[in-house]
């Protein structure tokens, strides 16, 4: 088995700026609706999947990433952030509404592979990060494999600290 070896990123959300920085206008970020909860899935599951990175742990890490999901969609409103190209659902990021948890970015922010290298997915971390400050957070945290692409020129941004971080998905709850 190949070791993976992992890294948790911590946000002082008191230090996150004022406004992130502007999309181009065919891109909508905005809460997700009740009924969006399918494709929310799916387009998380595919990009975790369309991703050679990720395809080492993909197997272990879908069992631990649906349980979350169900986690987040258990909620009367859940608390998931989507980017929309007119209609089209091609990014999403979905937080834990709790202070306490260890991964407040559940699955970070996930755009479709055809949408990437736009800005898209900071500014999706910036919203999820604001979402949670303005909910009375004071930190965020998100965990990811230490050798991908969020976590050389996404993560890094908005003054985030990191570390390395013992996590086997097959085992963990949160």
């Amino acid at each position: 088995m190949k070791l993976v070896q992992w890294t948790r990123f911590t946000w002082d959300l008191a230090e996150l700026p004022g406004q992130g920085r502007d999309l181009d206008p065919h891109y909508h970020i905005r809460p997700v609706t009740r009924d969006e909860e399918k494709t929310v899935r799916g387009v998380i599951m595919s990009s975790f999947a369309l991703d050679m990175n990720w395809s080492d742990t993909l197997k272990t890490m879908e069992e631990w990433m649906e349980a979350r999901l169900d986690e987040v969609f258990a909620h009367k409103v859940a608390p998931c952030l989507v980017v929309t190209h007119g209609s089209r659902v091609i990014g999403a990021s979905p937080l834990d509404p709790h202070p306490e948890a260890e991964v407040h970015l559940v699955s970070g922010p996930c755009v479709l592979t055809e949408y990437r290298n736009r800005g898209i997915g900071t500014e999706l971390l910036f919203q999820s990060l604001n979402a949670l400050r303005v909910a009375g957070f004071e930190k965020a945290r998100a965990i990811t494999k230490s050798n991908v692409p969020v976590a050389k020129f996404v993560y890094t941004k908005f003054n985030s600290a990191s570390e390395p971080w013992e996590f086997e998905p097959g085992l963990a709850r949160s």
